[in-house]
């Protein structure tokens, strides 16, 4: 397995590196470009940095997009022109590296704006639309390479070794997802994302040794499906408003798209502990061609604080086939724990409780046995995932 410390070391020196003498050469080109007219609405106490031709919309008249950076480099400054107009003007924090590519990956005639940004000890890279005046983020992502001298092997892309993105005649990017890739450097993971996908660029890498192993299988899809296959909730735009404690993808109900389990955070208790583990809202979602949408829920399932229980509360979620199990601790009296499993079926559209069991540990006593207790559908009867709560698990105890 690849030490990802010591990868990413080497990799932002090299970065670091190749940046310095691209930044040289940068600054000769933009020496020898500048002109006054055009440049005119760009403060004077910036320093141009940069100057590239693109066409962004697909019509006969390129743009010219200028990078300025102010004079305590705290600040990049982007202006873009056309015809000699200026048409956008974007700024964001400094960062020692950053760099920018461009494609077409919709039907709105513009391109949007693939960056690489940060620092030596960790990147992000993410896609942008242009849309009016505004700059709006799609989605964050792993970068993957393809280079063509080394067949189907895939690699991590740097940004040097990358010369466009990897977009087919649909416009449709080539991704990998559900990987759960461990990275050790500093990177942003968005809150309305469930995972970075990998998105692949074409190029050459100059780091051969570095590549990416046992990804799942590869696809080609548009960047709106994208968005919204790795959102959380029901939208690409939506973002939950309780943090996720766990999250679960599996396909649930078989038919080969995968759903997904959400244990959120309880926002209404105090204690940071509590919010993670007494009474927390589980959603259940379908998976669907176009995204997640909100199948089940159940607010009232997970045991809820009790200050007499010293307890652990909720731990855990564990699936296998149709079936998923909620873990969760709580107490019958002071000294004796009680660690509930409470197991859920799938069957075709709806979800049953398919048994309860508890296991007994005494605080006071370790060496007492108390012997554990299950409840099945035989006992239960059929019983909706919705319709279970903390207070009728508490009132099998009494059931023989």
């Amino acid at each position: 397995m690849i030490n990802f410390k010591i990868f990413y070391s080497i990799f932002l020196f090299s970065i670091f590196f190749s940046c310095k003498q691209n930044k040289q050469a940068d600054q000769k080109a933009v020496i020898n470009e500048v002109k006054t007219d055009i440049l005119k609405n760009i403060p004077s106490n910036l320093k141009i940095e940069k100057q590239e031709k693109i066409n962004i919309d697909n019509d006969p008249d390129d743009e010219l997009i200028v990078t300025a950076v102010d004079s305590l480099s705290e600040k990049y400054f982007e202006y873009w022109y056309k015809n000699g107009n200026l048409i956008h003007e974007f700024s964001y924090p400094f960062v020692s590296i950053n760099y920018k590519w461009f494609a077409d990956l919709d039907d709105d005639n513009k391109k949007e704006v693939i960056r690489a940004q940060g620092y030596e000890d960790g990147l992000d890279y993410a896609i942008y639309k242009i849309k009016n005046n505004d700059e709006i983020l799609q989605l964050y992502f792993n970068p993957g390479l393809k280079d063509e001298r080394y067949g189907d092997k895939n690699f991590w892309a740097y940004p040097n070794d990358i010369r466009e993105l990897a977009v087919d005649q649909d416009k449709k990017l080539l991704v990998s997802l559900d990987n759960n890739y461990p990275r050790d450097d500093d990177h942003t993971m968005p809150d309305n994302q469930r995972e970075l996908p990998f998105v692949f660029f074409k190029g050459k890498t100059t780091q051969p040794d570095m590549k990416l192993k046992n990804l799942k299988r590869q696809q080609r899809i548009d960047l709106k499906d994208l968005v919204k296959s790795i959102a959380k909730g029901n939208s690409p735009e939506s973002k939950i408003s309780m943090a996720t404690v766990q999250e679960i993808i599996h396909d649930l109900n078989g038919d080969g798209i995968k759903d997904k389990i959400e244990v959120c955070k309880n926002t209404s208790l105090n204690d940071k502990f509590d919010q993670e583990h007494f009474h927390l809202p589980i959603k259940i979602f379908k998976g669907t061609n176009s995204g997640f949408e909100l199948w089940k829920e159940n607010n009232n399932l997970i045991y809820s604080v009790d200050n007499t229980c010293a307890s652990e509360g909720f731990s855990n979620i564990v699936v296998k086939d149709n079936y998923f199990t909620i873990e969760a601790q709580t107490c019958y009296d002071y000294n004796v724990l009680v660690n509930g499993f409470t197991t859920f079926k799938i069957e075709n559209n709806e979800i049953f409780l398919y048994k309860y069991g508890e296991e007994y540990f005494d605080k006071s006593n370790h060496d007492k046995k108390i012997p554990s207790k299950v409840w099945t559908q035989k006992n239960l009867g059929k019983i909706k995932f919705q319709d279970v709560n903390e207070s009728f698990l508490k009132k099998l105890k009494n059931k023989n």
